[in-house]
């Protein structure tokens, strides 16, 4: 059976890791998420109406980067490899550019619809970078960015 993140975990993790003092609180996380969440469907609608399919590159894109995003999470939250979840961000980071790209190629307001979600992912992947630099292992160094398991 798969790990799942609950919130006692989260709660642990938020008090083992240092946060950079910059890092918003925590209730502007739910509040970000729900309202990309919302902007994610609203612009998939809007392309799926003007492709009349949801055999698009753009709506692939966007199931793409669900993807990349979720097993970035995982890195992140549950095995909490925070060396490898910066280039995970990385990969949501570029990825999140390509949903933009796609959907504006389909429809400029779908993809300005989805634009604060790249802004957001952005502003995570900074502050992904930042926790895995404030947060050296026991022996000091920080972690790897490839796990060697």
């Amino acid at each position: 059976s798969a790990m799942v993140p609950k919130m006692a975990d989260e709660k642990n993790a938020i008090a083992e890791r240092k946060r950079p003092s910059w890092m918003p609180p925590p209730l502007a996380f739910p509040i970000i998420w729900s309202t990309i969440a919302l902007l994610r469907a609203a612009s998939a609608v809007l392309i799926f109406t003007t492709a009349g399919t949801l055999n698009s590159p753009a709506l692939l894109a966007l199931i793409v980067h669900l993807a990349v995003g979720d097993t970035w999470n995982y890195i992140n939250n549950v095995e909490k490899r925070l060396g490898t979840a910066v280039l995970g961000v990385g990969a949501v980071t570029l990825s999140v550019y390509n949903v933009v790209f796609q959907f504006y190629r389909v429809l400029p307001t779908a993809g300005f619809l989805i634009a604060p979600s790249a802004v957001w992912i952005s502003v995570a992947a900074f502050l992904v970078y930042s926790i895995w630099k404030i947060n050296p292992g026991a022996d000091g160094e920080l972690e790897l960015l490839l796990p060697r398991q």
